[in-house]
């Protein structure tokens, strides 16, 4: 039997909650509201499922990459560390160091917020595509250019190129998801209310 993913914390949950569908959404909740109460059935199956799958796409060719890219990092620090100065090599360990902790956080962040449907979660995986990894794979690929050190790291060029590119479209999709989810999840929230207030009606409407 499969066991549930734990959740972050009530209130990081609310604080996610709150910036995704300020941030990464426009929606107006009036219009939202009187639009998902005029909703067919058939308009509320198509949203039952808002999970994206091109970013899922994405998130398993990153998982199977990262492998790669570790290798990269455990062949290239030692020999940094032997051959070049010492102020590249505590910012190069450093740097690879903190990317590859923030990673696993963030590919966890992404297979479960995306395949769970949960808006705290992806939230959290755009956020620290865009604030963390971004910056440091830009970093870890210009910075050897400009120090020039006295080894070539063709590699690390190499793998942080690819690496990028699965952080671009990765924030592209993900903020796509988002966006999707947010939208999703309200027209559930007002459908559900539209659901339970059409047989309260009849209720109360005299019969016959």
């Amino acid at each position: 039997m499969l066991r549930r993913a734990p959740e972050l914390p009530r209130s990081v949950n609310d604080r996610l909650n709150r910036l995704a569908t300020s941030v990464f959404t426009s929606i107006d909740a009036n219009e939202s509201k009187r639009t998902n109460n005029f909703q067919s059935k058939q308009a509320r199956i198509e949203i039952d499922y808002s999970s994206s799958l091109p970013l899922q796409m994405l998130l398993y060719f990153n998982v199977c990459f990262f492998p790669c890219w570790l290798f990269s990092l455990i062949f290239v620090l030692p020999v940094l560390a032997v051959t070049s100065k010492n102020q590249h090599a505590i910012l190069m360990v450093f740097a690879f160091g903190f990317k590859a902790i923030i990673e696993c956080v963030r590919l966890y962040l992404g297979y479960t917020g995306n395949l769970a449907e949960r808006m705290p979660e992806l939230t959290a995986f755009c956020l620290l595509t865009i604030i963390f990894q971004l910056p440091l794979s830009i970093f870890l690929l210009i910075y050897p250019l400009l120090a020039k050190p006295e080894v070539q790291l063709s590699l690390v060029f190499a793998v942080e190129i690819i690496y990028i590119a699965f952080l671009l479209f990765e924030t592209i999709f993900g903020i796509m998801a988002v966006r999707v989810m947010v939208t999703a999840q309200s027209s559930r929230f007002h459908y559900q209310q539209f659901e339970e207030v059409l047989p309260a009606n009849e209720i109360i409407s005299p019969s016959g």
